[in-house]
Parts: structure tokens; sequence; C-alpha cells
């Protein structure tokens, strides 16, 4: 456990990484955030993970996150099952998305989110492989979350067994991040210039 002083700094490091991250990815240009984001996902494809899974959860981009929709419609046309998250009660509810143009509306923070009139229930135990959003990673597949602490609880509640994988922009690889005991690591990462393993 840590002690106040030493969780008031990691909170301290972790909001200034979190606003260096994010501004650097804010300036990435858009035609490099597609290209990037393609070159990332033909990755993820080729993956032993990708290929191997059926109910894939995953989530909606925003911002100048990188392009997960890439992933979503070819795993749709893949034949794979796609799990997305909305925000309910401070916590994430999951649901089965098989046609994100109908499916979808905005919900919390602007975040597109699966309708819960349109789409069916998804359990944890259904999920297969996992696909998670972060700010910020390091080498060591520490994870940098927004800071709502939302995905913090759902990684928690999925079995280690089930992969859990990261997609970013390459800068947002830093050489480390501050992190608490009980944070969940990421299984993979990766960018669009490289590939971290464990």
């Amino acid at each position: 456990m840590k002690s106040n002083n030493e969780s008031e700094n990691t909170e301290f490091l972790k909001r200034n990484i979190r606003k260096i991250i994010q501004d650097k990815r804010d300036s990435l240009l858009v035609l490099y955030r597609k290209k990037a984001s393609k070159i990332a996902a033909e990755k993820f494809f080729n993956s032993v993970h990708y290929i191997n899974s059926s109910n894939i959860l995953i989530y909606y981009p925003f911002r100048s996150e990188i392009d997960t929709t890439v992933v979503i419609k070819k795993a749709l046309k893949d034949s794979k099952n796609i799990i997305l998250p909305r925000i309910s009660d401070q916590q994430l509810e999951l649901y089965y998305v098989n046609d994100p143009e109908k499916q979808l509306k905005k919900g919390a923070y602007d975040i597109m989110e699966p309708d819960t009139i349109l789409c069916r229930k998804a359990r944890i135990s259904d999920i297969d492989l996992a696909v998670v959003p972060g700010v910020g990673f390091d080498r060591k597949l520490n994870r940098l979350g927004y800071g709502g602490g939302f995905y913090d609880k759902l990684l928690r509640l999925i079995p280690k067994e089930i992969k859990k994988i990261a997609l970013c922009f390459e800068i947002q690889v830093v050489e480390r991040i501050p992190t608490y005991e009980n944070d969940i690591k990421v299984d993979l990462l990766i960018t669009d210039t490289g590939i971290y393993h464990p």
C-alpha cells in the first residue's frame, strides 16, 4: 500500500503525463492518424489473438484516439462479434453491436455508445479478446487511463487468460507509467511502428 504522500505524488505524475501525451496526440495531423491507425490495425489483424477470437470487446474512438472503427468494420466483415461499452452508473455495461451506423448514439462525454434499445446485452464471460483504450503506455505494458476508472474496474473483472491488447500511436509510449499495485497491465501493445510483448 502506498502512503498518502506517495499516492498524491503518483496522481500528480499521472496527470502530468496524461496532459503531455494528450497534447502530443491532439497535435498529430488527421492524415497521419488515419494512416497510422491502418498500420496498427493490420498488425492486429495478423496476430494469432485476432485470428482465433470470436467475441471482441473494443471501444469506439474518441477525439484524437487511434481509429478503432477500422478494426470494428473488418471484424464484423470477418463474422466476428463486436462488444462495445456504455457508461452507466459509474461503470461500463457491455452490448453486442453488429451495425455501428444504426445502433450507436452519443452518450456520456459525447462518446458513441450502444443504443440499449437496439443492442443485445453482453456479459464479461462472453469476451474472448479485449482491445482496451489508454492515454499512454510504457514498454513494460503498464497502462495510463483517462482518470475516470471505468476500465480499471472492468479489467479487474476480465479473467487473466483473456488477452488484453492496446492499440495506440507510438508517441503514446513513454519510458515509465507510474502505477499502483492493483493496476492491470495489457498483454500486448501494438503501435504504428512497433509491437511490445511482455
